[in-house]
């Protein structure tokens, strides 16, 4: 294909991801150093008076605490549960089906109904509540900071296992079985196997889920709002939600902006490890 036909082809593609993505960053941007408030005066530019006034507010830092926390628990969960139900399911000789199906449940239902179920589950006197005290375990699970970042990490685990699950087994299934057999004739164990021979060649698998879920994490925002609105005390806020809050709440749209570019910031450096592996992966294949 031609450079000319290539162009005629991308520019309506090039034109929507401009207007639906680049014009509203650069607009962010221009917002997080301007003084704007909802149904106020046009923005005007105040320098660095919102950023300051953001890093300087400890609800922002509880936020962002929380939100590294959530992080730093789920994604390892997440992977370690999704890579075990994978080897689970390559293993299966029946019911594979049935397996799957099961565990894209939380595709199926969409993210608000799923936090609305579990709310209503997990509120005091819910089902899965009464079942508790029926052995003792009395737990207000809404109303405890402990026991709300343990039921908001605990349904971020179960909604994003099925992601982590069918990725690896997709690359289980596509991975050359040339290496496994070697490693049998070799007399290796399963668990050997496994080590040397499946996750390094899952590696990039890996990245990418880690990747893709810890960008998730940073973006928690509808089970904080369905479940807790960030309470109780603040305990489970987000950095997203303290972005809506200031931004929508106290219509302060000039410091939400700031909030979301440092968060933006905070993302690009705690990945940057991750896409600076998956670029040198890129470099050695083309090698």
């Amino acid at each position: 294909m031609k450079a000319k036909e290539f162009w005629v082809f991308a520019a309506p593609s090039l034109l929507i991801m401009v207007l639906l993505m680049v014009g509203p960053l650069l607009f962010t941007l221009y917002l997080s150093f301007s003084q704007y408030s909802l149904g106020g005066a046009a923005p005007r530019l105040n320098g660095l008076d919102n950023y300051a006034t953001v890093l300087s507010d400890p609800a922002f830092w509880r936020a962002v605490s929380f939100t590294l926390s959530y992080v730093a628990i789920a994604v390892p969960l997440i992977v370690l549960i999704g890579f075990g139900l994978a080897l689970l399911l390559t293993e299966l000789r029946r019911g594979k089906r049935l397996f799957i199906s099961a565990y894209l449940l939380p595709f199926v239902v969409t993210p608000v109904v799923g936090t609305m179920i579990v709310a209503w589950l997990f509120r005091d006197r819910g089902f899965y509540s009464y079942l508790l005290s029926l052995i003792g375990v009395n737990v207000q699970w809404l109303a405890e900071p402990t026991a709300a970042r343990a039921l908001i990490i605990g349904y971020g685990v179960w909604a994003a296992v099925p992601f982590a699950m069918l990725m690896l087994y997709a690359g289980m299934q596509a991975m050359s079985q040339d290496p496994i057999e070697a490693a049998i004739v070799d007399g290796a164990t399963w668990g050997q196997r496994v080590r040397y021979v499946v996750v390094p060649s899952l590696q990039p698998i890996f990245l990418f889920i880690i990747m893709i879920t810890m960008m998730d994490g940073f973006r928690l925002f509808d089970s904080v709002a369905i479940m807790t609105r960030g309470g109780p005390g603040g305990a489970t806020t987000t950095a997203m939600y303290y972005t809506y809050g200031v931004a929508f709440g106290d219509q302060l749209l000039g410091r939400g902006s700031a909030a979301i570019v440092l968060c933006m910031i905070g993302i690009l450096i705690l990945l940057s490890p991750f896409l600076y592996r998956t670029y040198q992966d890129t470099v050695k294949q083309r090698t």
